[in-house]
């Protein structure tokens, strides 16, 4: 079995254990085996990325799946820069799932949490490994949708029901940025695969469309200003551990979309386009550090 075919158990696995969190919620012991099942799924993904790393961390490794568009499938894909993301978001599962351990015991409706919080991790990983637009795309909203509920766990909040809807529209306007920015790396051939927008050679027009529509679509995510406004509301909106998760972890995942296209599908950026994203990086972290 290929690296990555034995790293998409892990999302199998974390996707199967939100079913399962769905059944048995309710019950007492749910809290410890859903957290410790995310602990132990996140830890043993954790531990391939880094024995891939430390072997051959120049190796990429691929699979296609029979899932998906009937014609195209569902393409994966294990490189340096997956794998560099993949550490950081098993990482970041493994503590906020012992914390979770702990932490969950005092949560007022398990229900609520407990089925989408693996499968946000799920999404998470998903997102890296992916390979080709709509396997992108898929895991991408996936995520976004995943962390909403969770968002919406405390749903009788006012507050946190404004933050839930305002997440939503924005992670709504990032994804369709995204999917303009894919089609427009498809070009007229129309490929989905990322092999194969590699070798298109896109136009500069176009090429900083893509860009400007990677800024919209992944810096929304990444809390990029001024697409940050659902940042500040969303995160205390979620349980503590899920807060985490989304500012640490879910944040990086954006910054790997972003330099996946950018510096990978678009081939070698122009230096302008380095220019604008420190101009509007520094302006963020301007804001950011009152």
């Amino acid at each position: 079995m290929s690296t990555v075919a034995l790293l998409l158990c892990g999302p199998a696995a974390l996707l199967g254990t939100a079913v399962l969190a769905g059944a048995i919620s309710r019950r007492a012991s749910a809290t410890r085996l859903v957290y410790g099942a995310a602990l132990a799924i996140s830890a043993g993904l954790l531990v391939i990325v880094a024995g891939h790393l430390m072997g051959n961390p120049g190796e990429v490794s691929a699979v296609t799946l029979p899932l998906g568009l009937p014609w195209t499938g569902a393409r994966f894909r294990l490189d340096g820069l997956s794998a560099f993301f993949l550490i950081v978001v098993n990482l970041g599962g493994a503590v906020t799932s012992l914390y979770g351990l702990g932490y969950g015991q005092h949560e007022s409706a398990p229900y609520r949490v407990l089925p989408f919080y693996p499968a946000f991790l799920a999404g998470m990983n998903l997102v890296v490994l992916a390979n080709d637009a709509f396997a992108f795309l898929l895991s991408w909203e996936f995520m976004s949708l995943a962390s909403w509920a969770l968002v919406m766990a405390h749903h009788r909040d006012e507050a946190n029901r404004r933050a839930a809807y305002i997440y939503l529209v924005m992670a709504s306007f990032g994804t369709l940025a995204l999917l303009l920015a894919f089609g427009l790396l498809a070009g007229p051939a129309g490929t989905y695969a990322f092999d194969a927008m590699r070798t298109a050679q896109p136009g500069p027009l176009a090429a900083g469309a893509v860009l400007a529509l990677m800024l919209l679509g992944a810096g929304s995510k990444a809390g990029l200003v001024p697409l940050h406004a659902w940042l500040p509301l969303a995160h205390p909106a979620a349980p503590s551990h899920v807060s985490a998760l989304m500012s640490g972890i879910m944040t990086k995942v954006a910054i790997y979309g972003f330099v996946r296209v950018v510096f990978d599908l678009l081939g070698a950026p122009a230096w302008w386009s380095g220019v604008a994203v420190l101009l509007i990086g520094g302006v963020t972290a301007g804001l950011g550090i009152p």
